[in-house]
């Protein structure tokens, strides 16, 4: 059985990536931001060999400043980037209607704090009716104890756990597929 007949694998005609608040006064504080960043630009640089949409955002950026731009740079041009407020972007009317629009059912989300904004997010877009494939590598909060047990959490409540490399995989389906050969150099 191919990645198409499975239902919680992922399927590059259906998924969105979401980059959850990777921002320049949030992402000095976590304890692996190199790490971190890496794994979300491998993920951008894969979606968008993959045709996959991205949609950013950024909590109340004047304050926390903007995406970082080793991120920003990666980003394609047709990438959606929103300023928020509200922790969960489930809550934001313009996000949630961007995500409706591009009709799609599953979320690659990424970002942080995973016990905050990532956390509510995924909460908030399960209750909406998408399938929430969390990144646990491309995730963090800034104490370990708060990460662990919101993953815990997301997980109990339906999320479906992965990573980078195997959400890219499941994203290629066949070492036939075209962007193969690209998204494997990225991961390697």
């Amino acid at each position: 059985m191919d990645n198409q007949g499975h239902r919680y694998l992922l399927r590059p005609d259906q998924a969105i990536l979401l980059v959850v608040d990777v921002q320049e006064k949030l992402l000095p504080a976590m304890s692996h931001p190199d790490r971190l960043t890496a794994s979300i630009a491998t993920l951008i640089q894969a979606c968008d060999l993959l045709a996959v949409p991205m949609v950013v955002t950024e909590q109340v950026p004047h304050k926390l400043g903007q995406t970082v731009q080793t991120l920003k740079n990666l980003l394609p041009v047709a990438a959606a980037t929103f300023e928020k407020t509200s922790f969960g972007c489930g809550e934001s009317p313009d996000i949630l209607a961007f995500l409706n629009s591009l009709e799609r059912e599953q979320v690659i989300l990424c970002g942080l704090e995973t016990h905050v904004c990532v956390q509510q997010t995924a909460h908030q877009l399960l209750e909406r009716g998408f399938q929430v494939h969390l990144m646990s590598d491309a995730v963090q909060s800034r104490a370990k104890h708060n990460h662990k047990a919101a993953i815990a959490r997301m997980v109990q409540s339906g999320v479906v756990p992965s990573s980078v490399e195997a959400a890219l995989f499941e994203l290629l389906g066949d070492c036939e597929h075209p962007a193969f050969r690209s998204v494997q150099a990225l991961v390697k």
